[in-house]
């Protein structure tokens, strides 16, 4: 494995952590906040469970707050669980890329879809496509895209700390 790559175990680890201060003291708004961060982190391990936890954010039955972190702390366990494999990561990115595609000219478009096509094809790593993300995200300025936890925790580490 490449040491420039945090681990599975590592990236779980990091999000249970951050979960932590939710969980010992229940808040909708930090429940909010932590899942909009991590969703694309949560579309590459598990689609269905990223659609399960929002619907419990959305709190549609409007139980209190502490109800509402407990059920979902047990729906992230088992999310994190499963294991992100080339095709949940393709989805991802794709889904990611969609928030801003239409900015960009054409050959940019055609780069970042082949990036993704050869990425789920095995022909390149995770990291050169997420790298080219990250710079039309801060070129375009999507702040929602540039908080979420998946391009800091599935980059190259190198990569990613030459950007900050």
């Amino acid at each position: 494995m490449d040491e420039n790559k945090l681990k599975i175990s590592d990236i779980c680890q990091y999000v249970l952590e951050q979960f932590e201060p939710i969980k010992s003291r229940p808040s909708m708004s930090k429940l909010v906040r932590f899942h909009t961060t991590n969703k694309y982190l949560f579309m590459a391990f598990s689609p269905m469970h990223l659609n399960k936890m929002g619907n419990v954010v959305a709190n549609h039955e409007k139980l209190p707050a502490s109800a509402v972190v407990e059920y979902y702390s047990g729906c992230l366990i088992i999310a994190l669980s499963k294991h992100p494999t080339r095709s949940k990561h393709a989805n991802a990115l794709r889904r990611m890329y969609g928030h801003f595609y239409k900015k960009l000219p054409k050959h940019s478009q055609e780069t970042i879809e082949r990036q993704i096509f050869e990425y789920q094809h095995g022909k390149n790593q995770l990291s050169d496509t997420l790298r080219n993300l990250t710079v039309h995200t801060m070129d375009l300025d999507s702040i929602y895209l540039a908080r979420q936890s998946y391009f800091l925790l599935f980059s190259d580490k190198k990569a990613v700390w030459k950007m900050l």
